[in-house]
């Protein structure tokens, strides 16, 4: 009753003070992709995301969330299925300014008044960011789940690396039998909304088929399972999806499949090839901190020539020490240095790894060339890979990647100078 009557008054204080309102600002982001041309883009306007991040107080019950979520207006809601229940992301029925409209009241107005209900720990104005390249033309088949099942690991024994992005297209003729991580064998296996994971999670679509229908994801996933299978390695990949269909990612999913990897105990590295620039999210970066002890993340630095030290760059720029910030150097030993479109950094930018010109397969005998940091930070992840072992500890573990990498004169630019070669 106590908190009820906290709400009610929360609420009748903004409808006389009128509040702040302010018109509501949606980011499209650039994430890394192999555009190597694209535009520098920090913020925008062309999108009406109207959608704002919740965390709830550990313990809050629906009855509870729901006589806040009426107090907020909020229309309708998405939980962070298999993965946390105390987020969600909530819609509103907004105006033509980006104003709740039955209200007037804006949306950067709710997120500020709701952190001060006692079962709020955080929220936060949803954005999207975008993988700017363009999408494979043809998918390589349709959608089929149990397609996926001739993949599974029979044992999840090796190394496990979960790759967040547009998922997997698991008809790709490049990939055989036994790689992708087996959820049955984990005895938290989820079930939501009469589904049981298998092999991975959609939190686009909110479902236990994580088929890529971009391509991004497939691209970074053979890169790593390619030099993983070359080497004989013991490894599993996890495909997170959180990306759509046009390569875009809310900053909601993007939490979601974050918790959902670092809640299974199996995952020992984290591929994340994308970014966007200036807001680090306090919610993300709290989660990042707090995955420290468990795993690394693998992280691209960006395509737009950019110092990450003056305009960070993130994920790339968390000063956090189990987060490798990759970018791409040209693979020319005869001209050497960063790719062209490569961001850079001497503070915010670890290492350098081969992400030009590098052959995808469409099928045996046609490939086409992609380049971006993206890339780069999968192959660095697929080293990652190859070098971990047992019990090791995330400070351990760049350590030794660290200690694998070539220096050279001309990466003065970047933290250490060095860089990976295959």
């Amino acid at each position: 009753m106590n908190k009820l009557f906290f709400l009610v008054a929360l609420f009748f204080l903004c409808s006389i003070t009128g509040c702040e309102k302010d018109d509501t600002i949606d980011n499209i982001l650039d994430a890394d992709t192999e555009n190597t041309t694209a535009n520098f883009v920090t913020t925008s306007s062309q999108f009406a995301i109207g959608k704002i991040v919740i965390k709830y107080v550990v313990g809050t019950n629906e009855a509870e969330k729901q006589v806040i979520r009426d107090l907020f207006q909020v229309t309708d809601y998405k939980k962070c299925t298999c993965a946390d229940p105390t987020l969600e992301q909530w819609f509103f029925d907004l105006d033509d300014n980006g104003n709740i409209l039955s209200s007037g009241i804006s949306l950067e107005t709710v997120a500020e008044s709701s952190t001060s209900v006692p079962d709020v720990e955080g929220s936060q104005i949803d954005t999207y960011i975008k993988h700017d390249g363009s999408k494979l033309d043809d998918l390589f088949g349709s959608p089929d789940i149990a397609l996926a099942s001739n993949l599974l690991a029979s044992s999840n024994s090796g190394v496990t690396i979960a790759v967040m992005d547009t998922g997997i297209d698991y008809n790709y003729f490049g990939f055989d039998a036994g790689f992708l991580y087996n959820s049955q064998l984990n005895t938290n296996v989820c079930s939501e909304n009469g589904m049981t994971d298998y092999f991975g999670w959609d939190f686009v679509n909110s479902d236990n088929d994580p088929h890529d229908d971009h391509g991004h994801g497939t691209k970074a996933i053979s890169m790593i399972y390619d030099e993983l299978k070359a080497q004989n390695n013991n490894f599993q990949i996890l495909p997170i999806k959180v990306f759509d269909v046009n390569g875009r990612a809310s900053i909601f999913d993007i939490l979601c499949g974050f918790k959902y990897a670092t809640n299974n105990s199996d995952v020992d590295i984290i591929n994340m090839s994308f970014g966007w620039y200036n807001t680090d999210y306090t919610l993300l970066k709290h989660f990042i901190e707090d995955s420290q002890d468990d795993v690394i993340i693998v992280t691209s630095a960006g395509n737009d020539t950019n110092d990450n030290d003056i305009i960070p760059h993130y994920l790339s720029s968390y000063d956090m020490h189990n987060i490798l910030s990759v970018t791409s150097w040209n693979g020319s030993f005869y001209d050497f240095e960063l790719s062209r479109f490569s961001n850079f950094g001497i503070e915010s930018v670890d290492i350098a790894a081969p992400g030009e010109n590098i052959p995808f397969f469409i099928n045996e005998n046609e490939y086409i060339m992609i380049s971006g940091t993206s890339y780069a930070a999968a192959y660095a992840a697929a080293i990652a890979g190859k070098l971990y072992t047992p019990n090791i500890t995330p400070d351990q573990h760049i350590s030794t990647i660290l200690s694998t990498t070539i220096p050279h004169d001309s990466l003065t630019s970047i933290k250490y100078g060095s860089y990976l070669y295959y």
